[in-house]
């Protein structure tokens, strides 16, 4: 039993290739982040940790939010590696569907504003 509970673990270690830290989730919130990331393979592959996240998403590079947190590259992708360029392009695509349920909701948010608001907010929606 302990060999398959020890297999089990090594399967949950994640490491965030923007930062190099490792994780070992537990079964329930491991399954959770492979439904975020669709499957074990994009996990394991695209995982970044949740302040790398924020800074991706704020227009950082790779190399700046690792100058920000003072991580040791050495053992990291370069910041302009395949490897990275996909992460990222990952990221991305996964944003933009969460944007888009965000933007979804502003309609119901705006439904008893002013008419010339809720015109405003349609028309910032049509650019993106």
């Amino acid at each position: 039993m302990g060999v398959i509970y020890n297999i089990s673990m090594s399967e949950r270690k994640i490491i965030c290739k923007v930062t190099g830290k490792g994780y070992t989730f537990g079964q329930d919130y491991f399954d959770k982040k492979v439904k975020d990331y669709i499957d074990k393979d994009n996990l394991k592959k695209y995982f970044i940790t949740k302040k790398a996240k924020n800074y991706l998403n704020k227009g950082y590079s790779v190399q700046e939010i690792r100058n920000i947190l003072n991580v040791n590259e050495e053992d990291l992708p370069t910041s302009d590696s395949q490897e990275i360029v996909e992460l990222i392009e990952f990221h991305k695509i996964q944003a933009s569907h969460t944007a888009k349920k965000i933007s979804n909701t502003l309609n119901f948010a705006t439904h008893k504003s002013d008419s010339e608001v809720a015109e405003f907010i349609n028309t910032i929606r049509d650019y993106e």
